[in-house]
């Protein structure tokens, strides 16, 4: 029997409902205001800095203030240090040959802002940039005779302030529109039309897709307002407020650290970064991950080779980890064995101690003059191995890295199954003659399997995703040959110039990937339970 929540007043109703939703609209038309602004403010100063930067290559003084200015000569190696250097700058107005020497202990601060843009300028060419310090400043560098010509502007005022009373005149005619329609019986569309009004603001900041999805957003309070959806869900949180007061600070945690991260990851996949600015580019990133972007199939840049490399990565450990943990849980659980419990705590160190740590240890320990793994092959009268030159031996260096550390985990999940395992069972196969072969295949196993199967699942996805171990132990060596679709996507971020899209794209990719593994795994965990 389902409860009726009691009626509320119309006007009461539909003011909860159109000022909870103005908030929460408002908060993004913030956003929206802010990322305008900084556009703008961002394109001005961009502007200001050619115009500064071609005064400055015609001779005379910037019109708009500027931080600093001036003709950069090429660099000319000292002869006592052929790696240093040295650069002299012409300041705009000076005479022909009228130079100084850029930096020095008496130079002014902004010379290394010169200095900077010239060395950007003998890579890239004539350019323009906002600085990347934070201060809003742009920098431009345009071909001269004698070098180029640099003009950095001067720190920006008071940003654009907020048009408060705007958005105070829509808050207070949303009010009113809100207000009639309650009166008249018409508080749906009453509160959809009041919240539609901030679709002007939404237009003019975040342009004709954000104004859509303001008024598509409005319309849909509007009906749920209308069917009452918003009284019943307003009931239900009075009625079980206690609860959810407990529930709230781990929803929020779960919101700020997980939900919006992935939001944000999501949206970014969609763009292209390039030297600070922003460019929506569709579907592109995905295309270019998953065509491989014209490269052979056997290239370590190619999302097909990452991805074969990381699901055998995947399988070899889950396999060894299995089969490993496994069989110390067997042993350690014979009778005979004195000092079970001590072996049980040395064998659950490597997964006590942090995977950072390990993996540095067992990187020191493949280490091909020093290491600990080749003193022992020399000796036992073998040569040594250079693990990471070759792909066979840096990718076992890996595995066997990241064996150490997981098996102590399907071990722990392994006693715990053969704990469950009734003696009797045992005693009955032995009176009837099975041999110890024979009790394992068909007591013990068919018993581990359905606790077994989820420590499977979580144990790949973990292996999957396992970056510290190949960041720190490999490093991809050689030739990232040995990188993993995780450690694929940190380089597209922060060693391929900043793409940050594409990071963002290959990090969907993974998730995919991995929903699907635990779509498919938890399938399998259930059938095996049923059996």
């Amino acid at each position: 029997m389902t409860t009726t929540p009691p009626p509320r007043p119309p006007l009461r109703s539909a003011l909860r409902d159109a000022g909870i939703a103005a908030v929460v609209l408002l908060l993004i038309l913030f956003t929206a205001f802010v990322r305008h602004r900084n556009g703008e403010h961002a394109s001005r100063e961009r502007r200001r800095a050619i115009e500064a930067a071609q005064a400055v290559a015609r001779g005379d003084t910037p019109v708009h203030a500027t931080s600093a200015i001036g003709v950069v000569r090429p660099a000319l190696s000292s002869k006592d240090h052929p790696y240093l250097a040295r650069r002299k700058v012409i300041d705009p107005g000076a005479r022909a040959g009228r130079e100084r020497a850029l930096g020095g202990p008496d130079a002014p601060a902004a010379d290394k802002l010169l200095y900077d843009a010239a060395a950007r300028y003998d890579r890239e060419g004539p350019f323009v940039a906002m600085l990347a310090d934070g201060s809003g400043r742009a920098v431009a560098a345009v071909t001269t005779a004698r070098g180029p010509a640099i003009a950095v502007t001067a720190p920006p005022g008071t940003p654009e302030g907020l048009p408060w009373l705007m958005l105070v005149g829509l808050v207070g005619l949303g009010a009113a529109i809100v207000s009639a329609g309650a009166v008249s019986g018409r508080g749906g569309i009453g509160v959809g039309v009041a919240l539609a009004a901030l679709a002007v603001p939404a237009w003019m900041w975040g342009g004709a897709m954000l104004a859509g999805a303001t008024g598509l957003a409005a319309a849909g309070v509007g009906v749920a307002h209308a069917r009452g959806a918003t009284d019943r869900f307003a009931a239900a949180i009075a009625a079980n407020r206690v609860a959810l007061s407990f529930l709230a600070p781990a929803a929020i945690a779960m919101a700020v650290l997980v939900l919006v991260p992935f939001a944000v990851g999501l949206v970014i996949g969609f763009y292209d970064h390039h030297h600070g600015q922003w460019t929506f580019v569709g579907l592109d990133n995905f295309a270019k991950i998953l065509s491989g972007d014209g490269r052979a199939f056997d290239d370590p840049l190619n999302f097909w080779f990452i991805l074969g490399v990381t699901v055998l990565w995947t399988g070899a450990n889950v396999l060894f980890h299995v089969v490993i943990g496994t069989t110390l849980a067997l042993a350690l659980r014979q009778p005979w064995l004195r000092l079970r419990g001590l072996f049980r705590v040395l064998l659950i160190v490597p997964w006590a101690i942090p995977n950072y740590i390990t993996a540095l240890i067992w990187k020191g320990m493949f280490q091909g003059e020093y290491g600990a793994v080749n003193s022992l092959l020399e000796g036992v009268g073998l040569d040594g191995v250079s693990w990471f030159s070759s792909w066979g031996t840096a990718f076992a260096a890996n595995v066997a890295t990241n064996t150490w550390l997981g098996f102590p985990f399907m071990m722990v999940v392994a006693l715990g199954a053969l704990e469950s395992i009734p003696r009797d069972l045992y005693e009955a196969a032995e009176v009837d003659g099975a041999s110890a072969w024979q009790r394992l295949t068909q007591i013990t196993l068919p018993h581990l399997r359905p606790a077994l199967a989820p420590a499977v699942i979580l144990g790949s996805i973990w292996t999957f995703n396992m970056f510290n171990v190949i960041y720190l132990v490999s490093g991809g060596k050689p030739g990232g040959s040995t990188d993993i679709l995780v450690t694929d996507a940190y380089r597209w971020a922060f060693e391929r110039g900043e793409r940050y899209g594409m990071a963002a794209a290959l990090g969907t990719i993974i998730f995919l990937i991995l929903l699907l593994w635990t779509v498919f795994g938890t399938r399998v965990t259930r059938k095996e339970e049923a059996a």
